[in-house]
């Protein structure tokens, strides 16, 4: 072979390198940007389906309807005889022991009637003050809750033994008696534990667990307030709403918790960046979670990859 057709082989196979290294580079530099082109499109699927909403600070309650009944201390005077009644106090007003309150009348004169004890004086009787006196919940029953009120008419007379009036003792704090269906209780309740009353709406306050008996599939418990509710004075049948448990924190989805490195957290959008926070789970009701571990204003992802 001459010299010439040696050089002319050499170059050949130089070209023939220097294109298969060409060709490699394209390939390359095809895949890097099929690969970022790739990698984009995802990253713009992913947020264009990401839900990122401002986190919402709320509370969570273990509330629960139920009827109650009226408890207070109630000295009811009897009739001693046959006669009418003429009261000089007005309805609900505030008596001091030996104040005049009336006077019954009957065949043999005016009677002047003297308080026997300071409280507040009640002309009208519902007819149950006896009978929730002295409450045994072991033996109380739901059909306590179907009795009938019987109203005294003022105006009409009264015959021996009959009640005229009563005296309620404000310094007694009042209770309530209260009836769960127990398919309403799907939490714990413990005797001591405090509650919140609500009537109407209205919070009458708070009020401490006494006494409680659970079977039967009902919850029937006692309810003391730290005080007198005058707004319960002439009020015997009631439907409350007892809230037995409430917390406050942020309020988030179940669906947008995951676990990173063995916790539990939810994932934040700062700007076009996504960081985990650990968050700590406080209470878990209806697939939402109250945690703590948030801020306010922070942007949560509500439905992260799994």
């Amino acid at each position: 072979m001459s010299r010439r057709m040696a050089r002319l082989e050499r170059r050949d196979k130089k070209m023939s390198v220097i294109r298969v290294g060409l060709l490699l580079i394209v390939c390359i530099l095809a895949l890097g940007i099929i690969y970022r082109f790739s990698v984009n499109t995802i990253s713009a699927i992913s947020k264009l389906s990401r839900d990122i909403k401002v986190v919402e600070y709320g509370s969570m309650e273990d509330k629960a309807n139920g009827k109650a009944i009226v408890l207070n201390n109630e000295n009811v005077v009897l009739a001693q005889s046959n006669g009418h009644f003429e009261n000089m106090v007005k309805e609900q007003e505030k008596i001091s022991k030996g104040a005049l309150l009336g006077y019954f009348v009957n065949a043999q004169g005016q009677i002047p009637i003297w308080a026997q004890e300071s409280g507040t004086f009640i002309r009208k009787i519902d007819g149950l003050e006896q009978v929730f006196q002295n409450i045994d919940l072991q033996t109380v029953t739901p059909e306590i809750y179907k009795y009938k009120t019987t109203q005294v008419k003022e105006d009409q007379p009264v015959i021996a033994g009959q009640p005229v009036f009563k005296i309620v003792d404000g310094l007694v704090p009042t209770r309530l008696l209260v009836h769960f269906p127990q398919n309403s209780i799907n939490f714990d309740v413990k005797l001591g534990q405090q509650v919140k009353i609500l009537m109407g709406g209205k919070e009458l306050g708070n009020a401490i667990i006494t006494n409680m008996r659970q079977d039967s599939g009902e919850l029937l418990l006692i309810a003391e307030f730290k005080g007198f509710r005058d707004e319960l004075l002439q009020q015997r049948f009631v439907d409350v709403d007892v809230v037995f448990d409430s917390s406050s924190g942020y309020l988030i989805p179940e669906k947008a918790l995951v676990e990173s490195y063995g916790k539990k957290g939810i994932y934040c959008s700062n700007g076009e960046d996504i960081s985990f926070k650990p968050v700590t789970i406080v209470k878990t009701k209806d697939n939402i979670c109250l945690v703590e571990g948030l801020k306010q204003n922070d942007m949560i992802v509500t439905n992260p990859p799994k």
